[in-house]
């Protein structure tokens, strides 16, 4: 992926005032920020779920062994690294797909779960992001509970 991103940060680039740690981006060489400390910096964007790289402070505290922490996936086939859910991991025995929300702290169901760019959370499948009040709300086939708009799953 080409970086479209650039700062100027003369504060070390430690929060989301940063354009590249707004952008869930590295700082790169066309940057001009001094004392650089964006977490982004040195991992692969790729490896990471939206909840993982909206929570990048949260990954970046946990300590190596915690990331050597063996979690249960909730279909109980196998237990997995934390490290290896910070992205999509299919469980070997059945394929399911699941990932490790720093949000609620548990291992989700990808299928049952999403989270949430706007919010910056993570949400359960049957909700749904309204764009007219910029909310997130529940019933993927009613009208919005915060202002009524129609949902765009309605079927």
């Amino acid at each position: 992926m080409k970086k479209t991103t650039h700062c100027n940060c003369k504060t070390g680039c430690k929060n989301n005032r940063c354009a590249c740690i707004a952008h869930c981006e590295s700082c790169g060489s066309k940057c001009g920020c001094t004392n650089c400390q964006n977490p982004f910096n040195g991992i692969d964007r790729e490896d990471f779920t939206d909840c993982a790289l909206q929570n990048i402070w949260r990954y970046r505290e946990l300590m190596e062994d915690d990331l050597k922490k063996e979690c249960e996936l909730p279909c109980e086939c196998e237990k997995v690294a934390l490290k290896d859910l910070i992205g999509e991991y299919a469980c070997t025995k059945c394929g399911e797909l699941y990932w490790y929300s720093l949000c609620w702290d548990e291992v989700v169901q990808d299928s049952e779960t999403w989270h949430c760019k706007i919010c910056g959370q993570c949400r359960d499948a049957a909700e749904w992001h309204c764009k007219r009040c910029n909310k997130c709300t529940y019933g993927l086939g009613s009208s919005c509970e915060y202002c009524s708009a129609k949902s765009p799953y309605r079927v």
